[in-house]
């Protein structure tokens, strides 16, 4: 007789999850990234990427709705100025995994935080 394993995720709201495992923007783990493992056009944003890019989508809003206009400003700011480069590197060859590194993910989650600025 066969068992059924059960999936080991739940689906919540978005506020009870983040109050249930805790997911805020100062609990976030520290993000320290390698240059060598980004190109070197884009290496200036890595303090950026390492303040901006969380790969959870729940802290990542945590993170752009604590940050403070001017913080959200040099972001955008950044990403616009960077755009070809940027979209090069994570719309590119390394998009097609099947691994990414840290500093990819980092700048793609930054990316994406970018893409919720109010």
């Amino acid at each position: 007789m066969a068992t059924s394993k059960k999936p080991k995720f739940e689906v919540l709201p978005v506020g009870l999850a983040r109050k249930k495992y805790d997911l805020y923007a100062e609990n976030r783990a520290i993000l320290i990234l390698n240059p060598k493992n980004v190109p070197k056009s884009l290496r200036q944003l890595i303090p950026l990427a390492q303040r901006w890019g969380e790969s959870d989508d729940i802290i990542r809003e945590d993170i752009v709705k604590k940050s403070s206009k001017q913080e959200r400003k040099a972001l955008e700011q950044a990403i616009a100025e960077n755009k070809d480069v940027l979209e090069e590197w994570l719309a590119g060859p390394k998009a097609a995994g099947p691994t990414f590194s840290k500093e990819y993910i980092a700048f793609s989650a930054m990316v994406m935080a970018a893409d919720i600025l109010d």
